[in-house]
Order: C-alpha cells, then structure tokens, then sequence
C-alpha cells in the first residue's frame, strides 16, 4: 500500500473514531440549549478542523478511486438536497453549513467503497470503530458513576450522556455499534477480534440500559428482531429474548425516575408543530435548523407556555427533514437509502452464509437507527448513517479475516 492510500485509510478511520466527538461542538452555537459542555471552544474548534483535514483527505481519496456513480450519488445527495431549504429559508449561512458538513460526511463512506478492496483496510476501520466505541460506552458508564462532570448528570437526570449531546443520542449511537459487535463477536473467524467485540457488546450494552430511553431500547429490540429473522440461530433469538427482558425491566423499573415528565408534554408539541410547519411550507421547509425560528409561529394554539416555550427541533428526524428540506430533501433521503437497500442484497448473493450474517447484524443497527430517529432528532444521524450503511457494504465484499492495514 502506498503512502498516499495509508493516509487516506487513517483519515478515513480517523472519521469513524471522532463520530463520539460531535457532541462537542455544541459549545460552538451562539444559540445553544444549556448543555453543560465537556471541552472549551478552542477544544470544539480543534476538532472540527481537524475533521475537516480529514474529510478533505477522504475527497482527494475518493478522487484518486473513484466509486460507481450511484454509490456517490447515494452518498452525497442528501447532503445537497438540503441546499435548497437552506438558500430559501429563515437561516441560510446556518443551513448551508449544515450541508457541507452532511457531504463530508458522505464522502467519507464514498472513499471506503473503493478504499476497502485494499488488503485489511475493512479489518482496520472494524477494529478502530470497535475500540473506540467500548471507550466512548465505558466513559458514559463511569461518569455516571462517579456523577462526574456534575453539572451534567444533574441536567440529564442521572441519564448516560457520555461525550453525546444527550442521552438519546448515545442510544443511536450505540444502537448501530452494537449491531456491528455482534455480528463480529458471532461471525469473525479471528479470536482476538471477537474478543474485541464482545468487550464492545458488554459496555454497549450496559451504557444503553444507563441512557434509559425508552424508544432507544424499543429499537434495539426492532433492529434485533430483523437480525434474528434473516440470520436465524438459538444464539440470535435468545439474544433478542435478552434485550426485550432488560429493556421491560429498565423502562418500568429504574427508567421512569430518570426520566422529565414535562418532556412527554413538550414533545407532543413539538410533533404537532413539525407537521403544521411541513404544511405551510411542503416543498423546500423552512430551511436547516429554522425551525426554532417560526416555533412560536406555527405550534397549536393550545399549546402549553410554560411547559414548551421553545423547541429546536420536532423530535423526529423524518418530520425534521420534511420540515427543514420539504420534500425535496426527504425524497432525496429515501432515494439514497434505497440505492443500499438494492445493493447490499445484490453483492450478498455471492456471499458464504457467515459473511451475510454478519451483514444482517450490522443491517439490524441500522435499522434500529432509523426506528431511534421515528421519535428523536439525531445530530449524529448522517454520520452513523453514510458511515454505517457504507462499512455494511464494504463488510458484504471483502473478507474480514484478511490481514489488517
């Protein structure tokens, strides 16, 4: 491998180990929710750009292996599709930067298409993403142990938040991690690689159970249960048995003093103010992260006051991008994803039954991703999404057990 591919391969991992890190940006927005922030802004800054070096390197390596044209397209227009909402709507520089950032993200999963037919690369960016995600779910756990950053586990009630904005979306997180450990743990060849995962799938689960969503752990069980229908095995569905009995348990035992009741009272007024803003304006939305902007505007007269006086977002990522992209963009989002829905079948046609078991677990993360996201907004969503989808895809070609990079 030359040296010009190995800088692109530890960009590319470098992506998927930082998808933990974005939360931390949050320090970055002039109209931030009172998140108690892990790091400074000159931290936030450090990262973003260093991420941004690493995108950068991701286009050049795509530029030096091109991918098919419908893999880039699958990766990217969702990204554009957001242009329009953002030049038309209430808060253009914030909208357009939010669809540079989504196409950096997409082009880091159109670089590992053609960058995982190097010998190991597929094996590097596994055990990357792997290792990095136990540390990320272990500093969750014990910094809820400990209460430490206190003013942060006073704000999320005692809730797994880790390095996340929220404990939702270290569920969404974890959600696809865990798919992808537990296809490794079940289905590698490598000892040493199962190992790995199945100390991924231990913390992972554990920090999923101390983040205490509720649709979190009703997702893991819908993305274990596509699992467990295409791979079979007693080993599948008792895991499935597992994870709907731990997440009764954690929803009707510990879950509920963990959780805001006024949250359930303002998200249902955020869902109905998402889908009257998609009504008056249908086509192109509002525009990126306006929503906030015309909340007061367009929620329910009924609505409560007090209880709700602002939302940032509808609490559901579909509704969000109907709202912010119209259906422009929402249409561009589901044409993307059916391009992988298509492919990834097609390429395990000729795939041995080990190789595509392997695939359905990962396939079942992102599933329980995309039920995650029916009721949450997800910031990290295009990052776990592209990223995912893409490695899933590299997974069905290339033989994990081939020697690392």
């Amino acid at each position: 491998m030359s040296a010009a591919d190995r800088t692109v391969v530890a960009a590319i991992v470098f992506m998927y180990v930082a998808i933990p890190l974005y939360g931390t940006f949050e320090v970055l927005d002039p109209v931030r929710l009172p998140i108690p922030s892990l790091v400074g802004a000159p931290g936030a800054i450090a990262i973003a750009l260093t991420m941004l070096a690493a995108a950068a390197i991701c286009a050049w390596g795509a530029f030096r292996r091109p991918a098919p044209r419908r893999i880039v397209l699958a990766q990217l227009l969702a990204g554009a599709a957001i242009v329009p909402g953002a030049l038309l709507g209430f808060d253009p520089q914030t909208g357009l930067e939010l669809a540079l950032i989504v196409l950096a993200m997409g082009i880091v999963g159109v670089a590992v298409y053609r960058y995982a037919e190097l010998p190991g690369v597929t094996r590097t960016i596994v055990i990357a993403w792997l290792a990095s995600a136990a540390l990320a779910a272990a500093a969750a756990v014990v910094m809820i142990l400990i209460r430490n950053p206190a003013p942060l586990y006073a704000y999320d009630n005692g809730r797994a938040v880790g390095t996340f904005l929220n404990p939702n979306e270290l569920a969404a997180y974890l959600l696809v991690v865990l798919g992808l450990a537990a296809g490794i743990a079940l289905y590698a060849r490598n000892t040493p690689l199962r190992l790995l995962a199945g100390a991924t799938l231990i913390a992972g689960f554990i920090a999923l159970g101390a983040t205490y969503s509720r649709w979190g752990l009703l997702s893991a069980v819908a993305g274990t249960l596509f699992f467990a229908i295409l791979a079979g095995g007693r080993r599948v569905w008792f895991g499935l048995a597992v994870v709907v009995l731990a997440g009764v348990f954690l929803v009707v035992g510990p879950g509920e003093v963990h959780h805001n009741p006024r949250d359930d009272t303002s998200r249902i007024v955020a869902f109905q103010t998402g889908l009257r803003t998609w009504l008056a304006f249908p086509l192109t939305g509002v525009g990126p992260f306006a929503f906030r902007r015309t909340y007061d505007a367009l929620r329910p007269p009924e609505a409560p006051g007090d209880e709700a006086p602002v939302a940032f977002d509808p609490h559901s990522l579909p509704l969000a991008y109907l709202d912010e992209s119209g259906l422009v963009g929402f249409a561009a989002l589901l044409w993307c994803w059916s391009v992988y829905i298509r492919e990834i079948p097609r390429v395990l046609r000729s795939a041995d039954p080990r190789r595509r078991a392997l695939v359905y677990a990962v396939a079942g993360g992102l599933v329980a991703l995309n039920v995650h996201v029916l009721v949450n907004t997800i910031s990290i969503y295009f990052a776990l999404a592209t990223q995912g989808v893409a490695l899933a895809l590299a997974l069905a070609q290339r033989d994990l057990d081939a020697p690392a990079a």
